[in-house]
């Protein structure tokens, strides 16, 4: 999952990594407020916890993507195996967009 925020100079999106998966988890681990460097204008910005958005990462979509297709390709003869495997990416896609929108309902107090 990456997370994303806007920055207040160039209104530009930024984004960056963690393992944190709820925002409890992330304020734990950064603190109250987020320091990160704008990668368009270079601008240092500061976001409180709760100002940060997250966005399912697509990179997982395609490798699902990948494997479904190779998976199709060799389990073509059993039939129903196949739209099996085809149904993947889309499950994958599903969690991944229920694990952003977790994050994104769950807010903290970050007096």
């Amino acid at each position: 999952m990456k997370l994303y925020y806007y920055c207040s100079s160039c209104h530009k999106e930024n984004h960056f990594k963690t393992k944190a998966t709820n925002r409890f988890e992330l304020q734990e681990e950064r603190g109250n407020e987020i320091n990160e460097r704008c990668k368009h204008c270079g601008t240092v910005t500061k976001r409180r916890v709760n100002r940060v958005h997250a966005k399912a990462n697509l990179i997982w979509v395609i490798v699902a993507i990948g494997i479904s297709a190779i998976a199709t390709i060799f389990l073509w003869q059993l039939g129903w195996i196949a739209g099996i495997t085809l149904s993947f990416p889309i499950l994958v896609w599903q969690y991944l967009n229920s694990e952003a929108s977790k994050f994104n309902k769950l807010m903290v107090d970050d007096k």
